[in-house]
């Protein structure tokens, strides 16, 4: 069955397989790393998209990461080398980037990128896929 639009939710059911199959990867690879999901503070959201909403950015995209040393004296001992998402706001075309020059259409928006959620295993109250 075709979705309506691009914005339609995808089925539970199918939901559950995709993140079941990625936790069977995920551990077969590195089960120390593994990351199921990641909960950000609504707060923390609608920042960003107010920031998209000023017009200066046209979207958001998401890096799946792993904690690196480099950042572990600003996470939780429990994070250390864990997957995790870098949420980054992307320019739309003609604004101007960290460099000064003109962006291009999704060009990333490398003074704005978003961390610190809260990793599951570890806190996942109400995580039902």
């Amino acid at each position: 069955m075709e979705k309506a639009n691009e914005f339609e939710p995808i089925n539970v059911n199918v939901a559950r397989k995709m993140v079941e199959a990625f936790g069977v990867e995920a551990t077969n690879t590195n089960a120390h790393s593994y990351t199921k999901a990641v909960w950000f503070p609504a707060e923390q959201i609608l920042e960003m998209a107010e920031k998209i909403k000023e017009g200066k950015h046209d979207g958001l995209r998401i890096y799946f990461a792993k904690y690196v040393e480099e950042s572990w004296s600003e996470i939780p001992e429990s994070h250390r080398g864990r997957n995790t998402v870098l949420l980054v706001p992307t320019f739309s075309a003609g604004n101007t980037n960290h460099l000064g020059a003109a962006t291009k259409d999704h060009e990333d928006d490398l003074t704005d990128i978003e961390n610190r959620g809260t990793l599951c295993p570890s806190m996942c109250d109400g995580a039902e896929l």
